[in-house]
C-alpha cells in the first residue's frame, strides 16, 4: 500500500510538473533567483532597482492569461519550448552561484552566454500568433 500511495504521489508531482502553467511559474522561480543572487551584490549593482530592472523577467509584459492560452494552442510544442528555456535558466543561475564575485562587477557576465534562447525549439507559427497579441495591453 505504502508503494502504491508513493506511485500516486510521484504521477502526481510529474503531471502538475508538465503543465504550460506550471512551466510558467518554474520560469518565473528561476527569474526570481536570478534576481536574488545578483541583486543581493550591492557592489555589482548599488542600485537594486536599477538591478531588478535590468533582470525583469520577460514574461512581464505580457498578459498571463493570454499567454497561457497561446501556450496552450500547442500545449506539446510549447512545452518542449519552455522547458528548454527553464533548463538553460538553472544553468545561468547555477553559474551565478559559482562565478559571481561581488567585489567583481563584471563576474556574473562569464555566466551570460548559457541563455541562448534561440537554441531551443521554437513556438509553431500557430503559437506565436497567438503569443503577439499578448503583448498589447490596451486596457
Amino acid at each position: 500500500m505504502k508503494r502504491r500511495a508513493s506511485s500516486l504521489a510521484l504521477l502526481v508531482v510529474l503531471a502538475a510538473g508538465c503543465s504550460v502553467n506550471s512551466m510558467l511559474n518554474q520560469m518565473e522561480n528561476e527569474n526570481d533567483k536570478t534576481i536574488d543572487l545578483v541583486c543581493d551584490c550591492t557592489n555589482v549593482f548599488p542600485d537594486r532597482a536599477a538591478c531588478e530592472a535590468q533582470f525583469a523577467s520577460f514574461l512581464s509584459p505580457f498578459d498571463r492569461d493570454c499567454l497561457e492560452d497561446a501556450l496552450a494552442a500547442d500545449k506539446k510544442a510549447s512545452k518542449e519550448s519552455l522547458e528548454c528555456i527553464v533548463d538553460q535558466q538553472k544553468e545561468y543561475n547555477d553559474c551565478l552561484a559559482d562565478m559571481l564575485d561581488c567585489n567583481d562587477p563584471n563576474s556574473y557576465q562569464g555566466c551570460q552566454d548559457i541563455i541562448q534562447t534561440n537554441e531551443c525549439p521554437q513556438f509553431p507559427a500557430e503559437v506565436q500568433t497567438e503569443l503577439k497579441a499578448c503583448g498589447k495591453n490596451d486596457d
